[in-house]
């Protein structure tokens, strides 16, 4: 009977999973995929041929250049720094706020956004605004400017294109490559374009790879430089933008539906809910996409927890691996977005430009890798430590710069309350700081909790192995407590094959014989196995781990050799230094046993003395008793 829970009043139910395509269905997709294909492909290569030979307007990259300054978004009466020559010779400084153009007053703050500029079209001083910084001709425009000492002077600064290609060329960049700063994701495009092929024509039935690869090739043909090519053929911008919104809602549904497409009626509610994200856009859009992010990685969790195929959970191990990238990278982004506002130069705000696009791009390829290894089933041994290295790398960022930015925002909105002002530095600098003092309490929390998620048999191996040897050594035999070190140890690495030589002597191994391992040690890869801690050549033994029972200059007890993983590949760096950090205290309980066996040989051996010696005592007194006549006495 089915779960009340998972079935609707009424009796509707759900199928397992979601179907491969039917023969109409196939069609109908592969026809809008070759559809969006062939968007993807043409459009951006369109897009940067018109882009190379269009008339430079590089202005458009930095808000106020055209001016020769550049101001904030925050508040556009603020100038950053000066572009060019020309503002710094008409007497442009920065620091200076804008409080006239042509003679007419502006507000205090003058936020430059799609909602304020919609809620101010008829104002003229936002007219007056968004002809200095956004107009098209050449022009001397008149300004009242207050320094930031309170002097009131009058400057004329001339309108134009020409301030920042002179900016550019002053830091030795070429005002034509200038035009393609925004457009660095580009570079990932090769791959991209290849991983939505493979996706769908390796299985091209299957409902999930089918459809993270046409949400791949939706967000190539509707942003930067394809939505330039699809302007100047007379597409609409509001269909522009609803391609862009469905390549993310598919993507969402694909990473909901990883690996198999399984149904449950509260997975069919997100699912259905994620077309609203069609209907928002700035904050709340960024808002709605990152909490839907954070509800399949615990959809992902939840489904490795329940999972027991090795193959499957090493699928969801890269497909984790994906989305934890993305998250870290796309953070990386979004920071350095916020951040390129805050710096004091062209050439500064460009490097910040930089990482914000090489970070995106690689956080789309970091995310295609995932999903592609995953659903193309790879067996890749080191998913967990690439995945706990992620994960950390990832909470970390974005608890940091949660912090830096709920510190910065908060402080800025208390001095605007109480004096007006949202210029000050002061709430960025001690929000820096206080991310930076809550770093590494951060990272240690992290750290631990990632192990514990991702690297479990590795955390068990660091943790337990000491404490089970630490136990063993007071009632177990040597042989019994090298079995169970040798089964944690092949458990924790994964390796195939394992072997303890102890004072010289193989006393135990494991997936092979100890003959086999006495004939390794006359082979030449075991001739400096005593030296060569890591041999990667060696196919039967590559990792070598020497057993010193003190941090001392003291010669090792003996060596414990570990074999390569299923796929022959050697255990990786962090699980060499795990093995590293329990040698120590496997080397002192195999020397507690030696003596404890040594002792309670010397002792066995005197109570058989003794019991000897007793025996030829009464063998004695038994005669003695016989020649005298006399009973013999009882012995105890």
């Amino acid at each position: 009977m089915p779960n009340a829970a998972q079935m609707p009043t009424g009796g509707l139910r759900l199928p397992p999973c979601v179907p491969p395509f039917n023969t109409l269905t196939y069609r109908l997709f592969t026809a809008l995929w070759m559809v969006a294909f062939a968007l993807a492909l043409v459009g951006p290569l369109a897009g940067l041929y018109e882009r190379y030979h269009e008339r430079g307007n590089n202005s458009q990259l930095l808000l106020g250049s055209r001016a020769g300054f550049a101001v904030s978004p925050r508040d556009a009466t603020i100038v950053r720094f000066t572009v060019g020559p020309q503002a710094e010779r008409a007497g442009v400084v920065a620091g200076d706020h804008i409080t006239a153009i042509y003679g007419l007053a502006l507000p205090p703050s003058m936020p430059v956004n799609e909602r304020a500029l919609a809620e101010h079209a008829n104002d003229p001083a936002y007219i007056a605004l968004g002809n200095l910084l956004f107009g098209t001709d050449n022009a001397e425009v008149p300004l009242t400017v207050r320094d930031p000492d309170g002097r009131v002077r009058d400057v004329t600064v001339v309108v134009g294109d020409n301030h920042i290609d002179d900016g550019a060329r002053a830091l030795g960049i070429s005002p034509k490559w200038l035009s393609f700063i925004d457009l660095l994701h580009v570079l990932a495009y090769p791959f991209l374009l290849w991983a939505a092929w493979l996706l769908h024509h390796r299985n091209a039935r299957d409902a999930v790879s089918s459809i993270l690869s046409l949400a791949v090739l939706l967000t190539v043909a509707a942003e930067q430089p394809a939505s330039m090519f699809l302007a100047s053929v007379g597409v609409p911008r509001w269909l522009n933008v609803a391609m862009f919104d469905l390549g993310n809602v598919l993507l969402l549904t694909g990473i909901l539906l990883f690996p198999h497409g399984n149904l449950s009626w509260r997975r069919v509610a997100l699912i259905a809910a994620l077309p609203v994200l069609m209907l928002l856009q700035g904050t709340l859009y960024q808002t709605f996409f990152v909490c839907f992010m954070i509800i399949a990685v615990l959809s992902l969790l939840r489904t490795l927890r329940s999972t027991e195929s090795a193959e499957q959970r090493q699928q969801i191990h890269w497909a984790l691996f994906g989305i934890t990238g993305y998250a870290v990278l796309r953070c990386i982004s979004i920071i350095g977005d916020y951040l390129k506002w805050s710096t004091h130069s062209f050439g500064q705000q460009l490097l910040v430009e930089i990482g914000a696009g090489i970070s995106f791009a690689l956080a789309v390829l970091v995310l295609q890798v995932g999903l592609l290894v995953a659903l193309i089933r790879f067996r890749l041994y080191d998913a967990e430590f690439v995945i706990s290295r992620s994960a950390n790398v990832a909470l970390i960022t974005l608890a940091v710069a949660a912090v830096f930015a709920g510190t910065a925002d908060g402080l800025k909105q208390i001095i605007y309350n109480y004096y007006g002002n949202t210029s000050s530095e002061g709430p960025i600098i001690f929000a820096a700081a206080l991310s930076t003092v809550l770093v590494n309490p951060i990272q240690e929390r992290v750290q631990r909790w990632s192990e514990r998620r991702f690297q479990k048999n590795l955390f068990l191996l660091r943790d337990d192995l000491p404490e089970v040897a630490r136990d063993m050594r007071e009632t177990a035999s040597l042989g019994e407590m090298l079995d169970e070190i040798l089964a944690r140890v092949d458990r924790g690495v994964r390796a195939v094959r394992s072997s303890a030589i102890v004072n010289g002597c193989v006393l135990r191994a494991r997936g092979l014989s100890v003959d086999e391992v006495e004939a390794w040690r006359t082979s030449r890869f075991a001739q400096d196995y005593k030296s060569d801690i890591c041999e990667p050549t060696d196919k039967l033994f590559p990792i070598r781990v020497p057993l010193v029972p003190s941090s001392d200059q003291e010669e090792p007890i003996g060596y414990l050799l570990v074999g390569p993983r299923p796929d022959g590949s050697i255990p990786s760096k962090d699980e060499q230094k795990a093995l590293a950090e329990v040698q120590e205290s496997i080397a002192r309980a195999i020397r507690t046993v030696i003596k404890r066996e040594a002792r309670e040989l010397q002792v066995g051996e005197l109570i058989a003395d003794n019991a000897r010696r007793i025996e030829a005592l009464e063998s004695l007194l038994s005669r003695a008793s016989v020649a005298s006549g006399r009973p013999r006495p009882r012995t105890a």
